[in-house]
């Protein structure tokens, strides 16, 4: 009996999922497809639909040869049944205030809609998307740029929302050990961080074609670096040096390319095996309200929460 009904659930979890995709009017799957997508009985398929049908979760009409159609469907009743009450993300570690806002924009939106959220901060684009790409996590915000990179490079992962321009950061400056500095010279040693795709692959256009040593900082101990005179020059966020208020940094803006640009732009990405996740960020969070929380969290208008 304990595995019938574990069967049972597992089957109504999945097909609630596959259904909560979609809305008023759509044809339903056929039943075959749902027993091959899911490895399940016909039998068990038809107790989950039932099960469904009686909570009122969907209501279905029939078309004859045209197939079946979903009349009325409850979305907050099949994210219950599909246990899609919670979900994990992972973003940066929130130490600007577009970060922190970015943060309270995901955790109040989904808390609108009953939905828990937990956030991983973890350093390094690539390792964020990995581990979404693998099912660690829901969902990973890294800039418009690493996406686009590792979709490229093979990742099974979507870009599921935009939220624009300097929504990730308002731009990347370059800063030096001595004031007297403006510019990449011959001799100099960079500080590059290999685990952030933006700070690798800007540091490593910064530096093409000069005989400059690389060396290998995290990005958050850069300013450590600059600052012990262990590097001589490094890039880094400029939100964080403002607001912190660093007045003694010495830092130009670097010449702009296409990809600064992107590297400014928030994006939040999903596995494409995750359809049920990537429904749900799309119908629950909204980028216009992301703008304005990211502006009232920046102001100070609006206390940040995550």
């Amino acid at each position: 009996m304990n595995d019938f009904y574990k069967k049972k659930g597992i089957a109504i979890e999945k097909i609630a999922s596959e259904l909560y995709l979609l809305k008023e009017n759509d044809r339903m799957p056929i039943m075959t497809e749902l027993q091959a997508k899911y490895h399940l009985s016909r039998g068990t398929v038809q107790n989950a639909l039932t099960f469904l049908k009686n909570e009122k979760a969907i209501a279905t009409r029939s078309r004859g040869h045209l197939g079946t159609f979903i009349m009325s469907i409850d979305h907050k009743k099949l994210q219950r049944f599909a246990n899609a009450e919670q979900m994990v993300g992972t973003m940066p570690l929130p130490y600007s205030k577009l970060y922190e806002g970015l943060a309270t924009g995901l955790y109040l939106m989904l808390k609108e809609e009953d939905i828990k959220l937990n956030l991983a901060y973890i350093r390094g684009s690539k390792e964020r998307i990995e581990a979404t790409e693998k099912g660690t996590y829901d969902f990973a915000v890294v800039s418009r740029f690493a996406a686009e990179q590792e979709i490229q490079n093979g990742r099974n992962i979507s870009i599921v929302l935009s939220f624009d321009h300097s929504t990730y950061l308002t731009k990347h400056i370059l800063i030096f050990a001595e004031d007297d500095k403006n510019h990449i010279e011959e001799g100099m040693k960079i500080g590059i961080d290999k685990d952030s795709l933006d700070h690798f692959l800007m540091t490593k256009e910064l530096v093409k074609n000069k005989n400059v040593e690389l060396v290998d900082y995290p990005a958050n101990q850069l300013i450590y670096a600059i600052r012990k005179k262990e590097i001589d020059a490094g890039i880094w966020n400029y939100d964080e040096v403002v607001e912190k208020g660093w007045t003694d940094l010495h830092y130009v803006d670097i010449p702009k390319k296409k990809f600064h640009q992107d590297t400014s732009e928030a994006v939040l990405v999903c596995s494409n095996n995750n359809s049920l996740v990537q429904s749900l960020c799309k119908n629950h969070l909204s980028v216009e309200r992301m703008h304005t929380i990211q502006e009232k969290v920046k102001t100070g208008e609006m206390t940040p929460r995550f």
